[in-house]
């Protein structure tokens, strides 16, 4: 697939409501606690998204949809320090989070398109990482 983008696919079960699922997605108070040092969200269609993940690692993009308690989308790109993730820029990517109610909790699925060939390995760890974090924080 060289010269092509593909996408990253998570899927996991958080024993809390989409609801407050749907708060960690969206809050920076909450975000901190699974993702990032610094957060500046604007939780609406157009609003920004930026998160430096780590020091030097800027994650950037636009919300381009926000549908409480189902639904997160936001573009997704770098001003990075490492080059390979330099590869991305700025709004590039696309992250989307669906949430749905199962069994007394959320089933969250994560679909990370647009990301070239040489970072999809590291983003499906991190995206893995991050997704365990969320998975303990938000069931408190």
């Amino acid at each position: 697939m060289t010269g092509e983008s593909r996408a990253i696919e998570r899927q996991i079960f958080i024993d809390a409501s989409p609801e407050t699922v749907f708060g960690f997605l969206v809050d920076p108070k909450l975000m901190s606690q699974w993702i990032g040092i610094f957060h500046a969200l604007e939780p609406h269609a157009g609003g920004r998204f930026q998160v430096e993940v780590s020091p030097g690692n800027i994650a950037r993009g636009t919300y381009t949809e926000v549908t409480r308690p189902r639904r997160v989308a936001f573009t997704w790109g770098w001003d990075s320090v490492d080059p390979n993730l330099a590869l991305t820029p700025p709004g590039e990517s696309l992250v989307e989070i669906e949430l749905e109610q199962r069994d007394g909790g959320t089933l969250l699925r994560l679909r990370h398109s647009g990301l070239p060939d040489v970072t999809i390995p590291v983003h499906g760890e991190r995206w893995s990482l991050y997704l365990d974090r969320l998975q303990e924080v938000a069931r408190g």
